[in-house]
């Protein structure tokens, strides 16, 4: 017999609850189905906006469908955790931990707010095979088919979220939350277990442009971003030289890892906007918010793999970090 309404709403209600109780900022659910900018996202693979990331060509289909994948698959279950904590102020950290005396200016290198604690993959996941075993105890009685993604997988994560109202897919291509804004890490828990689906949002983007103008690199236009041009992309993906054509883009960023400008001047991370993170493991650690350039040009390797282990900012290789010191130093 199929489920009733009542119900479906009833077992969202406590899956909800549970991700909730984790820590997750923002919980919604999504029927699984075709996505509604396949013709664009095969477009913007065939303009080459990819750049090298070549894991996003393959299983296209199933990241335009996740049933193509999981045919067993009856919901997705989309949460946010928020990443946001104030930054001190530059000059005043070094890479060995702690304040330092500022005897004189240093020239830094900023580090993504994503990137200032432990890999975001690594505590996602964690809590996501948390959440999984206490759905399964909840409902015990049923078989279940189940799998967790944290930027992983052969998903249009920010699409779901948007579907399962989290947000919605700005200008700058990440998502956004009317009232806590874009600083949220994302993660999918495919489930077989069917449940009310939550409604969208709805964008609210308007008119605004801030995140395009912003951009130093010009990377940004209307719902999409030209990878090859991206400094977060450039940074931690492009294993070649950067061109020199960005050179003085990614100076006026000063941007060592990654990049946050669009979500800096984005007016939904205005004043009061962003959900400060309750997340222990995302806790201000070195390397970060900013690193002394001539530090990092002086590393050993084994230095940069005890800095680097466990966190995000590890994407990018001992001679990347090197490599775009030297770019940001000219």
């Amino acid at each position: 017999m199929e489920e009733s309404l009542p119900s479906l709403h009833a077992r969202a209600a406590a899956v909800k609850t549970f991700a909730r109780e984790l820590g997750f900022a923002l919980v919604g659910i999504v029927r699984p189905g075709a996505s509604a900018y396949g013709e664009e996202f095969r477009s913007w693979l065939a303009a080459g906006k990819q750049g090298e990331m070549a894991f996003l060509t393959r299983q296209v289909e199933e990241r335009l469908d996740v049933r193509k994948k999981f045919p067993w698959a009856k919901s997705v279950l989309c949460v946010g955790l928020s990443y946001w904590q104030e930054s001190v102020v530059s000059g005043q950290w070094s890479v060995a931990g702690g304040q330092t005396a500022e005897e004189e200016p240093r020239v830094e290198g900023k580090i993504a707010r994503y990137a200032w604690g432990r890999d975001y993959h690594k505590v996602v996941e964690g809590k996501l095979k948390r959440l999984e075993r206490r759905i399964r105890e909840a409902f015990s009685g049923e078989p279940m088919e189940m799998r967790a993604y944290v930027d992983t997988g052969p998903l249009l994560e920010r699409e779901l979220a948007a579907r399962a109202g989290l947000g919605w897919v700005g200008k700058n291509t990440l998502l956004i939350h009317p009232r806590q804004g874009s600083w949220f890490v994302l993660g999918e828990l495919v489930l077989s277990l069917e449940l009310e689906a939550d409604e969208p949002l709805g964008d609210h983007c308007g008119t605004c442009t801030r995140c395009i103008e912003a951009c130093p690199t010009r990377a940004i236009t209307p719902y999409s971003v030209d990878a090859r041009t991206c400094i977060s992309y450039l940074t931690l993906e492009h294993r070649a030289e950067i061109p020199a054509a960005v050179h003085g883009p990614m100076r006026e960023a000063e941007y060592l890892i990654g990049c946050d400008i669009c979500q800096e001047v984005c007016p939904f991370n205005g004043e009061g906007r962003p959900v400060v993170t309750g997340e222990p493991d995302f806790t201000l650690r070195a390397p970060a918010p900013a690193v002394p350039l001539a530090e990092v040009l002086a590393w050993q390797e084994q230095e940069w793999d005890i800095l680097t282990r466990g966190r995000a900012g590890r994407r990018a290789k001992f001679e990347m970090w090197k490599r775009n010191a030297r770019v940001l130093g000219g």
